[in-house]
């Protein structure tokens, strides 16, 4: 019999988690003790909803997009930060941003929200891999040109 897994996250700002799934009733209980409201999942679809997907305290919303090396191109950006703006439209809420194991596509939708919410990219940057040391910046770039072409910097917010 396999133990169960708990939650493999860290904090990066008062509202932001990043981390691998959580894919236990473990997991999820210590996204819960954390105060997580909202919960981004990155990964592609599943065929059974995740244990964060049927939890009734937390908001899930799929993202779905595979680890390719591709573009996640601008639909994919505009969906994770638009859910960012839903999650931050609550006064206590904390969002947890995850992929499979919290080293590409997870810090990628981190890096667009905190560039949408105007951070610099050298500091969204730091602030994802200091906090996240198994981060890598692998879809940090292409964060940048979809967020320019879905018109953040024309808005003043990069």
């Amino acid at each position: 019999m396999c133990a169960e897994r708990g939650l493999d996250a860290q904090q990066v700002t008062e509202w932001l988690l990043v981390g691998a799934a959580p894919d236990s009733p473990l997991a999820v209980g210590e996204l819960l003790e954390l105060g997580v409201t909202h919960v981004l999942d990155c990964r592609t679809l599943r065929p059974v909803p995740p244990p964060a997907a049927t939890c009734p305290d937390l908001v899930w919303h799929s993202a779905p997009t595979a680890d390719d090396g591709t573009s996640r191109g601008a639909d994919w950006y505009a969906s994770c930060v638009a859910f960012a703006e839903l999650a931050s439209r609550e006064e206590s809420a904390r969002l947890y941003c995850h992929c499979a194991a919290g080293v590409n596509r997870s810090p990628a939708a981190a890096y667009a929200i905190l560039r949408s919410r105007g951070w610099p990219p050298p500091s969204a940057r730091a602030r994802i891999l200091t906090r996240r040391p198994q981060a890598r910046p692998r879809y940090f770039e292409d964060a940048e040109r979809c967020l320019h072409e879905l018109g953040f910097a024309e808005q003043g917010n990069l």
